[in-house]
């Protein structure tokens, strides 16, 4: 080959590279969720606490917290491309009294690198709940909706 077409080669391969790369790491990225509604720093890889409800009257976290305003950190057994699993407590405010309540956490059906959807296994008042949440995007903020409550 040609010095000058050898060059013009490895010139164009560098390129297609830099361009091709942030791709390929973008997909391998690890899904996020929503963990605030803030228009920043909203989604991320296992958060400490996530504020679930659009009234800031539940949040999860976990038993090294104190309440909705500080509510430690949850514990996320796994985090794979498709689901994520953690453990902690659901911290709710029932007519004023803050509650914690062990829950079960899992994280499903990406779309774009973002968890839509969330479910929450938690008793409370001696009763079984399952709560299912999904994302919705409002102008520039993102919250969590319900989906059913059983």
């Amino acid at each position: 080959m040609h010095p000058r077409g050898l060059l013009v080669s490895t010139v164009a391969a560098c390129l297609l590279s830099v361009v091709l790369v942030p791709d390929v790491l973008s997909t391998t990225r690890p899904p996020r969720v929503l963990a605030d509604a803030k228009p920043r720093h909203a989604w991320e890889v296992r958060p400490a606490w996530i504020l679930y409800t659009g009234d800031g009257s539940g949040r999860l976290g976990g038993f090294d917290g104190t309440g909705l305003v500080h509510p430690g950190h949850l514990k996320w057994e796994s985090w794979t491309k498709s689901r994520a699993k953690g453990t902690g407590a659901v911290w709710l405010d029932d007519l004023g009294k803050v509650t914690s309540h062990k829950v079960t956490v899992i994280a499903f059906r990406p779309v774009q690198g973002r968890f839509t959807r969330l479910t929450l296994r938690y008793r409370y008042h001696g009763k079984r709940v399952v709560d299912r949440r999904g994302v919705a995007r409002t102008g520039s903020y993102w919250s969590y909706y319900i989906i059913s409550i059983h």
